[in-house]
């Protein structure tokens, strides 16, 4: 199986694609590497995918770039898509919400329109733990506290522009919401 992770060199895109690379499938990654968080980890985290040469691939490449996610499609039969690659960030998304709106929604275009224009099987969406906005207990509740919010959950609980999306084309998607990164678990079916 070829599979797309976007966010690639984050914590849960780099935990994925080793554990994809160890049952012997391959893996093309993206990231743009933003210093949102510290670059040296994510530099860190690639370098232990190193190890996986031929069977992973890296580009460092921004989604809300349409011709950079052109030219990884063009360059690879994409059978799985495990989209990561998000803004994060609940009180940045206040500050700056443009960045937002070109990665998390923009961005995630470009990812659904590449996927259907190459017929991908299967894509699926996993949200973050920052969803919850203002929270002060839990278990959160999900609710409306931030841009943030609003943006990343246009595909979560069925509602909004990704299940229309992906029911219009006919394509197989999921979408995850992830309540922390501490506990993620992924389970793909070949």
């Amino acid at each position: 199986m070829n599979l797309l992770i976007t966010g690639v060199a984050g914590f849960i895109g780099s935990t994925l694609a080793r554990r994809v690379l160890d049952r012997g499938d391959t893996v093309i990654g993206i990231d743009n590497l933003n210093d949102y968080y510290d670059v040296s980890l994510k530099l860190a985290r690639l370098e232990l995918l190193k190890k996986y040469a031929g069977k992973f691939r890296f580009y460092k490449a921004d989604i809300t770039d349409k011709q950079d996610i052109e030219n990884v499609f063009s360059e690879h039969r994409i059978e799985r898509i495990m989209h990561l690659a998000a803004q994060a960030g609940v009180r940045y998304s206040l500050e700056n919400p443009a960045a937002y709106i070109d990665t998390n929604l923009v961005g995630f275009a470009y990812i659904l329109e590449a996927a259907r224009q190459a017929t991908v099987e299967h894509l699926v969406y996993a949200s973050s733990s920052s969803v919850y906005g203002a929270n002060t207990k839990l278990p959160a509740p999900v609710h409306r506290a931030s841009v943030f919010y609003g943006i990343r959950s246009v595909g979560e609980a069925g509602h909004g522009a990704f299940p229309v999306y992906t029911r219009h084309h006919e394509r197989s998607a999921d979408s995850r919401l992830q309540p922390g990164t501490d506990g993620a678990r992924f389970h793909l079916h070949r």
